[in-house]
């Protein structure tokens, strides 16, 4: 006995108050079972996999017929559970109404009270088959139960049966346009493929194929189709679908590679011409070269642009990895060859910033000088005269400047 339900005691007085509370909650249950009940027999696919409403039983095979076949059986004994339910609150029903309307006897009452929430059920007879007999066993089992242990036993069934019933009606729903769907992404993914250069026709092509037997099996096994597809097709398409967005991601990060790494070779460029300027400048108009250093040479600029130039060309003919490899390569280079032409262009300007440090600083100290009454002093102006002779004379001897400047500007501190 469901420990949901109270211990039925025949002493126990019951009154016509409550037997009629009783029978308007099983009222409103059974009409609330009748409901769901035949919601789903109306369903079309129950009626499709049931034969029912002029429909042809549908043929099933696979794990749809392993799985419909016993809610189909399930379903059938909600049915005849129901029966016996509303067969059992009917006579109680029944017996309520020759109740008479007053002075109604405990006897009569319990009478209901017992149809109601006692062992008053009547299960179908079961066959014990013979391997489960022992040699004083009976060959068949009666069981009783009570209306709401058989409700409960019912809703349980019900759940098993509606679960399978929806679950093919779902996928009889969604099969179609989810195949299609695949076969659309599989020729984008084709499509994908050959304008990325990727070897990837042969598995898609096999993924297609496999699609057409699926397809021709949704009318008969569905669930065993949507299986198939949720782990064998879909798994094969998002590897494709990962493989070309690897590809496509590499092959983005080899365009922006190579964008950078003609700017890169730019600014190489402009710092040799800066450098190439500047050593020019100071071999014209400085004595001291020994602080100068010689810029890049011509063939090695070819050079690297001849090496980018190869790496531009095996990218346009599909290969992805060995550029990526090549061009972290003249990166690497390229970035050296800068910091050394960044030195360089530093050291070849230095002289000529010196020699225009000097200049300003001598017209800075003359300035002072006048400010000081001190212009016309015979030894600074003598200084001054061979200071700016040297630093406006091309070349210019640097050493001899930086010590006239610097005598010019003790001779000024001197008071």
């Amino acid at each position: 006995m469901s420990k949901d339900v109270p211990y039925f005691n025949p002493k126990t007085q019951v009154t016509i108050e409550q037997i009629d509370q009783l029978l308007a909650e099983w009222k409103a249950r059974l009409d609330l079972v009748s409901q769901n009940m035949l919601a789903l027999q109306e369903l079309a696919t129950y009626q499709r996999l049931a034969g029912e409403a002029g429909l042809s039983k549908a043929p099933l095979t696979g794990a749809t017929a392993t799985q419909v076949a016993p809610a189909l059986d399930a379903m059938n004994q909600v049915f005849q559970h129901f029966d016996l339910l509303l067969t059992t609150i009917h006579r109680a029903a029944a017996l309520r109404k020759q109740l008479p309307r007053f002075l109604a006897s405990d006897q009569q009452l319990q009478a209901i009270e017992a149809l109601l929430v006692g062992q008053s059920i009547q299960l179908p007879i079961v066959q014990v088959p013979l391997a489960q007999r022992s040699l004083l066993s009976a060959g068949e089992t009666i069981a009783t139960t009570s209306p709401t242990d058989l409700l409960a036993m019912m809703t349980r069934t019900f759940a098993v049966a509606r679960d399978t019933i929806l679950a093919v009606d779902a996928a009889w729903s969604r099969l179609e346009p989810t195949l299609a769907q695949a076969e659309a992404e599989i020729q984008s993914l084709q499509q994908q493929a050959i304008a990325l250069s990727v070897d990837t026709l042969t598995s898609l092509k096999a993924v297609q194929q496999a699609i057409t037997p699926l397809r021709d099996r949704v009318a008969t096994d569905p669930l065993g189709v949507s299986d198939e597809f949720e782990q064998q097709i879909q798994p094969l398409i998002g590897q494709v679908k990962a493989n070309l967005s690897q590809v496509l991601q590499q092959q983005r990060q080899v365009q922006d590679g190579l964008a950078a790494a003609h700017a890169l070779l730019q600014q190489l460029i402009e710092l040799n011409q800066a450098a190439s300027l500047a050593y020019a400048e100071s071999l014209e108009k400085v004595v001291d070269h020994s602080g100068l250093r010689c810029p890049l040479s011509v063939e090695h600029l070819d050079a690297l642009q001849q090496w980018l130039t190869r790496l531009e060309s095996r990218f346009a003919d599909g290969l992805v990895n060995p550029i990526q490899v090549g061009l972290e390569n003249w990166l690497t280079k390229v970035k050296e060859a800068i910091a050394i032409e960044q030195q360089t262009v530093t050291a070849n300007r230095a002289p000529l910033e010196t020699r225009r440090e000097l200049r300003g600083r001598l017209e800075a100290l003359k300035a002072k000088a006048l400010a000081r009454g001190r212009a016309e002093d015979p030894l600074l102006a003598d200084l001054s005269a061979q200071a700016k002779q040297i630093l406006y004379t091309r070349p210019t001897d640097l050493v001899t400047a930086v010590a006239l400047v610097t005598q010019y500007e003790k001779q000024l501190s001197r008071s």
